[in-house]
């Protein structure tokens, strides 16, 4: 798991929000919900929940440290001894504050006023109403402050106890610098298009199946020609072959990409069709199923379906399906079998398996159609490992050229082979 201690921490650090509850808190908590809700859903979505996972994880350590370091500091202060505090010195606090408030009041309070009626001055005792009300509010502050200072009770996690948790904090977070530092080497700065295992010998195996097949096309194919592929090949074709795609990465139009999940999930001729309406030269596939790699355009292919049904109704997600399960094998439906994807996958797949029986390493079954030929469609490059199989799109002149010299060999069969009637003479008695 990415995220590694943070997984634990997180749940303190939503609990450390509650108290007390903010704002700020309260904002920190639903970022976090929503940041997982949605990390779940797509696992790339795991950007946005790290930036929570971090603020979270950050809050319950520092109540961790702040809990421990004041447990050291403050366990040998008389003030937080367990001893109870006695009546009579709460009662000296109270009458402190009382003599200190009756300092404050001013001398010239009880003055009296003259107010003139007529003739006469007549004097009236001055209105303190107001600062009465003032004196008695701050002195239940005062009282408040000094009776949660009496209340105050010590920490009760012993000086050993507190020292080990630091510690074993420190090394906590020293183990999760040696984890970021590992997941960012390896995880997230290998580079995508070459790939590599360990054998068990401990040799390193390489596959450079991407740069061999994109090299290909460089060098292999025309600067004007379009290249079709699932879209997450498209910034990798444009940059590495130079050659134009139909989709990529930025390709804000769905229908443009469910024109070509349709593509997919069609049937050979189907696909041919749509492929020559966009222009299209050439079509390549990724396949995993010979050497185990799991990302691959057969687990992606429901995506395909699901795309190009959005826009299209025909396209239909349960066609594909046999009793909701997603098959390759004898038991998957015929829509399944004839689909533009399998096929270019499948195509000798069987010849290049060592026992013949066309056994897909990755869905760990035999495949259902092991020897079928393409009628629209050519192959034309396939790499080491059969990672990406390049296929070129026939030519609809040299089909119609074909087809009519067949129908002219046929005509011309039956003309030889009709026997011919004998005309009767008529001048003949």
């Amino acid at each position: 798991m990415d995220i590694n201690i943070l997984a634990f921490l997180i749940p303190a650090g939503i609990i450390a929000c509650f108290s007390p509850l903010s704002d700020s808190s309260s904002f920190a908590v639903l970022y976090m919900v929503t940041s997982v809700y949605f990390s779940g859903v797509m696992v790339r979505l795991m950007l946005v929940l790290a930036p929570a996972a971090c603020i979270l994880a950050g809050i319950a350590l520092s109540e961790a440290f702040g809990t421990l370091t004041y447990s050291i500091k403050y366990q040998q202060i008389p003030t937080l001894s367990n001893e109870p505090v006695s009546e009579e010195k709460t009662t000296a606090l109270k009458s402190a504050i009382d003599s200190s408030f009756k300092s404050v009041v001013p001398k010239d309070s009880n003055k009296e006023k003259t107010k003139v009626e007529g003739d006469e001055k007549v004097k009236e005792p001055v209105k303190e109403k107001t600062s009465k009300r003032i004196r008695k509010k701050e002195k239940e502050i005062a009282e408040k402050h000094v009776e949660k200072q009496v209340e105050r009770k010590p920490l009760v996690l012993p000086l050993e106890a507190s020292a080990v948790g630091i510690v074993l904090l420190i090394l906590l977070g020293s183990f999760y610098v040696i984890h970021c530092v590992w997941a960012a080497a390896e995880a997230y700065s290998a580079p995508s298009i070459v790939l590599s295992s360990q054998m068990s010998d401990g040799s390193v195996h390489v596959f450079d199946d991407f740069r061999e097949a994109y090299a290909w096309l460089r060098h292999n194919t025309d600067e004007n020609d379009k290249v079709a592929s699932w879209w997450d090949y498209g910034y990798q074709t444009t940059a590495m072959a130079n050659r134009t795609v139909i989709v990529d990465n930025n390709t804000w139009n769905n229908t443009h990409i469910a024109t070509v999940g349709m593509a997919m999930s069609s049937p050979e001729k189907e696909a041919w069709e749509i492929y020559q309406s966009l222009d299209v030269k050439y079509v390549f596939v990724i396949f995993g199923g010979l050497v185990g790699y799991p990302s691959d355009d057969i687990n992606k292919f429901l995506w395909m379906v699901r795309i190009g049904g959005g826009v299209f109704p025909h396209i239909r997600e349960p066609d594909y399906l046999r009793d909701n399960q997603y098959r390759i094998d004898s038991m998957a439906t015929p829509t399944m079998l004839n689909s533009l994807m399998y096929r270019l996958s499948y195509y000798r797949f069987a010849e290049a398996t060592m026992d013949g029986n066309g056994y897909d390493r990755v869905r760990r079954t035999e495949i259902g159609k092991k020897h079928f030929k393409l009628a629209y469609f050519e192959e034309v490059f396939t790499t080491q490992h059969w990672m990406v199989r390049i296929y070129k799109l026939k030519p609809s002149k040299n089909r119609q050229r074909g087809k009519n010299k067949r129908k002219t060999k046929a005509v011309s069969k039956k003309i030889t082979q009709k026997p011919i009637k004998s005309l009767k003479n008529p001048w003949s008695s």
